[in-house]
């Protein structure tokens, strides 16, 4: 049965590493047109492994620290399954997912939704707009997650990863870009 339970900094000993590869077989394909940004998936010509480490700002000690931030974490029959973090901006009135971790093992079963239905539960208790989560293009698999699950695609940064050696040495065609998603919260 899955359990989802908000962590405080007494429980930091439940947390282990959440697998970050995940099995892509298919490219995002960004369109523009009169209605927004709307995003389509191409095929690849052979599926690859990915692999998307945590941000920089979803340590779950620095995360427990803060409190405007909040972490859960989804436990099947005990064992961690996957694990939310979020941070409410009150002065932009969102609730920003800065990570989402499901094991291999567990997805497409409900636990990322389950998780997702916790962050808004508390974005509404503290009066935000609703949720905002950003991803790459390179992880069409969030990104058709988060079209699933009622986000829309708000935002296109090209510029946001350039930083990265990494990055930089890509044709241009191939660098990612960070995607901007929002959620707003149903009232009553």
């Amino acid at each position: 049965m899955l359990t989802i339970k908000r962590l405080t900094i007494d429980d930091i000993s439940l947390l282990k590493p959440i697998s970050s590869a995940s099995l892509v077989g298919e490219d995002v394909l960004l369109r523009i047109g009169r209605g927004g940004f709307a995003l389509g998936y191409v095929p690849l010509q052979r599926a690859e492994w990915r692999d998307f480490p945590p941000a920089a700002d979803a340590d779950p000690y620095a995360v427990l620290s803060d409190e405007r931030c909040a972490l859960f974490a989804a436990f099947e029959d005990g064992l961690l399954v996957g694990a939310a973090s979020l941070r409410v901006h009150p002065a932009t009135r969102w609730a920003e997912v800065t990570d989402l971790r499901v094991e291999a093992a567990h997805r497409r079963q409900g636990v990322g939704r389950n998780l997702l239905d916790f962050c808004e539960r508390l974005a509404l208790k503290r009066g935000m707009h609703g949720l905002k989560l950003a991803c790459t293009d390179t992880n069409p698999a969030l990104c058709q997650f988060c079209e699933h699950c009622g986000f829309t695609l708000a935002g296109v940064d090209s510029k946001a990863l350039a930083y990265t050696d990494a990055e930089r040495d890509k044709p241009l065609s191939r660098r990612a870009a960070l995607l901007t998603f929002y959620k707003p919260i149903q009232k009553g």
